[in-house]
């Protein structure tokens, strides 16, 4: 179905899947940052694309493609994009930062939600888009909204 509106936010619940263990190793340095954490409260983690394990996250802490990013009970984060839009991940959440294969011309943001509740809001939703895949379905926002 498509909707003829702009969209401001967004907000998507899944429901999901175990996470496994990970390390924190940084990215390979040919990756750009994709988004950084903000407002970290409570018991949040981070597992690098390139890692084992699970580690602390903090404000402040860069986001690459494929990282994962999860939430304790009662733990909340903002992922903000480099293009100023945003994901506040509410607890118990699983997210990865998606490898964004951008259009030219499109500015446009990847998430996979595994677990969990998050809350989008582009800040130019004229100009922007943002796609959020669960394991069951995906949903495309911006100048319209798509459910797939």
């Amino acid at each position: 179905m498509r909707a003829p509106w702009p969209s401001w936010t967004l907000a998507v619940t899944a429901l999901g899947l175990g996470c496994t263990a990970g390390e924190d190793r940084p990215p390979p340095a040919q990756t750009e940052r994709r988004a950084a954490l903000e407002q970290v409260s409570g018991d949040v983690r981070i597992k690098r694309a390139a890692g084992d394990d699970w580690a602390s996250a903090g404000d402040g802490m860069p986001l690459y493609e494929s990282d994962r990013v999860r939430t304790a009970k009662g733990a909340s984060a903002v992922v903000r994009f480099v293009n100023g839009s945003s994901l506040v991940l509410n607890e118990d959440a699983l997210i990865g930062i998606a490898d964004g294969k951008a259009r030219p011309g499109a500015d446009h943001t990847d998430v996979t939600v595994v677990k969990g509740r998050v809350d989008a809001e582009l800040q130019d939703p004229l100009n922007q888009t943002i796609s959020v895949g669960t394991p069951s379905a995906t949903v495309r926002a911006g100048r319209e909204i798509v459910f797939q």
